[in-house]
């Protein structure tokens, strides 16, 4: 069912997807919602997560939020005041009822400001990072495992070694590709590990299949690899922590564990998020806790590293 939200309306409850378009204020939404929430006492500000992409947009995101907490609170100091605003309807908004409701709204706004610096606002990767440190040994995880910001180079020692392996021998009468071709064909198949290897229904040994099976054990030797090095890629974080969650023996457990930890999960960007993300977020969170998705499918621009518009349907 589809609705005009109304942010001074009945706070979001069980999942919600607002769907913005540019410039309709999706930030000032998010921090008037995490204003809201807190002030309102559904909750404190560190069982709340909100979600975004991009370092840059996350900090940006962390200053309104705080830069909206701190307005309230200073607001609420006079509420006879506030109930008169004009320019911040918020404010007025927050300012509604007898004055000792008013103070009381006020200190929960203080006592988050007081802890804002704990506050969890982070990308999703920092988030999978935080969940599958804070799981321990619930997690698909190496305590002592090097995040690294590329694995470029391992993905080609992979792929050349398998090669040489597959197509070097003097025996053989066929290669399906040349040594640059297997390097491109390795590096699309890690880097969008989602992506489904096609055609699975080609003949044994033709070239198609021969290019399949060998971006399927490129797949397999660099995950081998990683967790032998001890190493992980970006993606890596969340693919083990989907993992941790699909784990019939410690996903229940973990799922507990994150809806014990956070009440309220607001994900902005939403168009962005790939089918991995959002098995995460559905898994951790639907059913569970107050989960807003903001954004716009015609904003997505992230198609090239497996996001699209499916995953915004599906939620």
């Amino acid at each position: 069912m589809s609705a005009i939200f109304d942010l001074y309306g009945p706070l979001p409850t069980g999942t919600t997807v607002l769907e913005a378009s540019a410039g309709t204020g999706k930030t000032f939404t998010i921090a008037g919602l995490v204003t809201r929430y807190v002030a309102e006492g559904v909750c404190q500000l560190d069982d709340m997560l909100v979600v975004t992409f991009g370092r840059a947009a996350t900090q940006e995101l962390r200053d309104r939020v705080r830069e909206r907490l701190v307005t309230a609170r200073d607001g609420l100091s006079d509420p006879a005041t506030a109930r008169t605003q004009t320019g911040d309807v918020l404010l007025r908004h927050l300012a509604i009822g007898d004055d000792t409701e008013v103070a009381n709204r006020r200190a929960r706004l203080a006592t988050a400001l007081a802890g804002f610096d704990a506050a969890t606002v982070a990308t999703t990767h920092q988030f999978c990072q935080q969940m599958l440190i804070g799981l321990g040994t619930a997690a698909d995880l190496d305590a002592d495992a090097t995040l690294v910001e590329s694995i470029d180079d391992l993905v080609d020692e992979v792929a050349r070694d398998l090669y040489v392996r597959m197509w070097a021998g003097d025996y053989v009468t066929f290669v399906p590709m040349t040594q640059a071709q297997a390097l491109e064909v390795a590096r699309a198949a890690v880097h969008d590990e989602q992506a489904t290897l096609v055609p699975d229904t080609a003949a044994r040994d033709s070239a198609p299949d021969l290019r399949v099976r060998f971006a399927r054990k490129v797949r397999e030797d660099v995950d081998a690899r990683k967790r032998a090095r001890r190493i992980l890629g970006f993606d890596d974080l969340l693919t083990r922590l989907q993992s941790t969650l699909t784990d019939p023996d410690t996903g229940p457990a973990a799922a507990a564990r994150l809806q014990g930890r956070y009440r309220v999960v607001l994900v902005d960007e939403f168009q962005d998020t790939d089918p991995v993300q959002w098995d995460i977020l559905r898994r951790a969170f639907h059913g569970a806790a107050t989960l807003v998705l903001i954004g716009d499918p015609k904003q997505a621009i992230y198609a090239f590293r497996g996001a699209d518009v499916h995953a915004y349907l599906d939620a």
